[in-house]
């Protein structure tokens, strides 16, 4: 019997342009096994903004899937039948703490860890990239760029948007000093796909954005890291 994958796809921001996101996008599915999925959508981080639900209906709507969204700011009924049916889960950016914290009051954290081990692919942009993660490097808390416990589905920590260089040092010199563990820094138009929390590729849509590895002692392409692990 085949060990199921466990597969999360990270992006660190959306791209500079409609093509590049587009590509994103294309990324995303080419990561399915299956023609026909069942893919559901997550604004929680956004306060379900009705924006942001529209555009995931625009984005996915020809690729032959059903699509749905939920929205957990109303309503938590029926989430766990509504997640654990699905192949992939998009969950969109916004504030990150707030996303969390509904999560944990309703305890979603382990509905989550159901849902990944069942090998339904979780995947999301900025906050729907970094929530998977140990630790994170946030702002949304308001107090600048602090340190913000994931559900640790994946060891370490991770900062979205890391093409912004104040986000980068930041993320560097938490890490240094043991505020944060080692970690993995993704720019905008950048995907990372972990497989059982691992770093296993990363694919970009702009030109010079990429992923890093750092620890204490340094930052690295993710894409040497990977080669030499």
């Amino acid at each position: 019997m085949n060990e199921i994958e466990k597969k999360i796809i990270a992006i660190g921001g959306v791209g500079v342009t409609p093509e590049s996101d587009k590509n994103l996008d294309l990324f995303i599915l080419s990561q399915l096994k299956k023609t026909k999925n069942d893919i559901g959508f997550l604004a929680t981080a956004s306060k379900d903004d009705d924006e942001k639900i529209e555009n995931f209906y625009k984005k996915f709507e020809n690729n032959n899937s059903e699509l749905s969204h939920f929205n957990l700011t109303s309503s938590v009924n029926s989430f766990s039948e509504w997640l654990l049916s699905k192949d992939l889960v998009y969950v969109g950016g916004g504030n990150t703490s707030f996303m969390l914290e509904i999560w944990r009051k309703n305890n979603f954290e382990q509905l989550f860890k159901i849902a990944y081990e069942k090998g339904i692919i979780l995947s999301g942009v900025s906050a729907g990239a970094v929530c998977w993660f140990d630790w994170i490097l946030s702002d949304s808390k308001g107090l600048g760029f602090k340190p913000l416990k994931g559900i640790n589905l994946i060891e370490g920590s991770c900062t979205p948007h890391s093409s912004n260089i104040e986000r980068i040092n930041e993320f560097k010199l938490n890490i240094k000093n043991n505020k944060l563990p080692n970690g993995i820094a993704i720019d905008d138009g950048v995907a990372v796909v972990f497989i059982d929390g691992k770093p296993t590729e990363v694919y970009s849509t702009v030109d010079n954005q990429g992923a890093y590895f750092l620890d204490k002692n340094k930052k690295i392409n993710l894409k040497e890291y990977i080669k030499n692990r």
